[in-house]
């Protein structure tokens, strides 16, 4: 049993496409990883204009693929046993124990029955496995407990040192690989400018000096971009979640008590895709326009980084919501998440595609409209992540590299 566990963790594609797609789904930061890998590493290397930019590109696209998968099968799972230890939720390393940090956070609001969150999560992974020993180990911590107010502080406790820390190391992973990329060309040419205009400019000894100086000022502070926005987000989180939300609390606070489960970590591991913007825009962003070498470079990833983020987030729900609709209605599936047939365009336009790994629990969905739902669910999924990486690989580069070489034009008339 437990070497299956550790292989499905890292060999998730075994069986069929649906599966593969309902893990990815799951998975937002495997989700982007394929999608910069696919994006903004390979057609981009291809689009770049010499082999430099094109190096630079593959080592930060390779990095972050890895970054990506490897994160959650190692790191999560350490930061949320060692924190429920220390908060004294799990005595031992008790892997059905620790499954209490899966209980969706909308049971840990001010107003949430964690009872009813521990039994709804104990039958779920009880019928996966076949046995009663999730609901057992859960009565005994909330049993242990008597106190079920206790025991949401302190699972909302552990829930904020898991945002925290995995805030903080994935944004200094991301903010770490530009300079690690350009730190390696900078050594192979000795030049400090942007690599994409090697062939289109020489690198002054003023640019050269300039960089020097401001190098340590610009590590300093993409520290704080790191660090900071780490703490206050994930204090402001749990904040939230603990507060009573009356008709005087401020909007911040009533949106997240309203929205707690889009802070949940899928398996427990894997951040949403909420948690996975704040952290793009308020340290990875920032910090990867700190860390330019340039004013060329500097453009080039703010508008590089902004065409990414609205297609990851836009052009992916947009894709997805337009050809599930078209399913729905031409293919007679069931792929848009609504059980309301009632709802007029605007509020159609608003739904997402269903979650792939709750479809087989529809119980309504005859077998031969569920067997079509999950084939084309997959084909739009991937469909929609493909036009996303031929727009975002081939699409940007090609207006940023003619806007590249007109600034550069500019700079060397004057």
């Amino acid at each position: 049993m437990k070497c299956n566990k550790i292989c499905d963790n890292f060999y998730p594609f075994r069986g069929n496409l649906y599966n593969a797609t309902a893990y990815v789904q799951d998975h937002t930061l495997l989700n982007r990883g394929i999608t910069t890998l696919g994006g903004s590493t390979i057609p981009q290397c291809i689009m770049s204009n010499n082999k430099y930019e094109a190096q630079e590109r593959g080592i930060m696209g390779g990095i972050y693929f890895i970054a990506s998968y490897l994160t959650p099968i190692l790191l999560i799972p350490v930061y949320n046993r060692c924190f429920m230890k220390n908060n004294g939720i799990i005595k031992n390393f008790d892997k059905t124990a620790e499954r209490i940090i899966q209980v969706p956070k909308e049971y840990l609001t001010k107003e949430g029955n964690l009872a009813e969150g521990l039994k709804k999560t104990a039958k779920i992974f009880d019928k996966k496995f076949k046995n009663n020993s999730t609901n057992r180990a859960f009565d005994e911590i909330y049993d242990r407990y008597n106190n079920p107010e206790k025991l949401k502080q302190d699972l909302l406790s552990v829930h904020e040192k898991v945002l925290m820390t995995d805030f903080i190391t994935t944004a200094a992973m991301w903010s770490a690989i530009p300079w690690i990329a350009t730190e390696f060309t900078e050594h192979r040419t000795k030049r400090t400018d942007f690599s994409a205009g090697f062939n289109l400019k020489t690198n002054k000894q003023v640019e050269i000096e300039k960089s020097k100086q401001n190098k340590k000022k610009k590590i300093a502070w993409n520290i704080a971009f790191v660090t900071i926005p780490g703490i206050l987000y994930a204090k402001t989180v749990t904040k939230g979640l603990s507060s009573k939300v009356t008709t005087d609390s401020n909007f911040l606070i009533k949106s997240i008590a309203k929205n707690a489960n889009k802070f949940n970590y899928t398996s427990g591991t894997n951040m949403s895709k909420f948690i996975y913007a704040s952290i793009w825009l308020l340290s990875s962003f920032p910090a990867k326009i700190i860390s330019a070498r340039d004013s060329n470079e500097r453009k080039d990833r703010a508008l590089r980084d902004a065409g990414l983020f609205t297609m990851f987030f836009g052009g992916d729900f947009l894709i997805n919501n337009i050809l599930g609709r078209l399913s729905d209605k031409f293919f007679k599936t069931e792929i848009m998440d609504t059980k309301d047939k009632n709802l007029n365009f605007m509020q159609k336009f608003k739904l997402g595609l269903k979650n792939f790994r709750k479809l087989d629990e529809e119980k309504s969905l005859p077998l031969e409209v569920l067997n079509r739902t999950k084939k084309a669910g997959a084909a739009i999924y991937w469909l929609s992540l493909l036009t996303n990486t031929a727009l975002i690989g081939f699409a940007l580069p090609k207006v940023l590299n003619k806007f590249l070489r007109k600034n550069i034009e500019k700079e060397q008339s004057v």
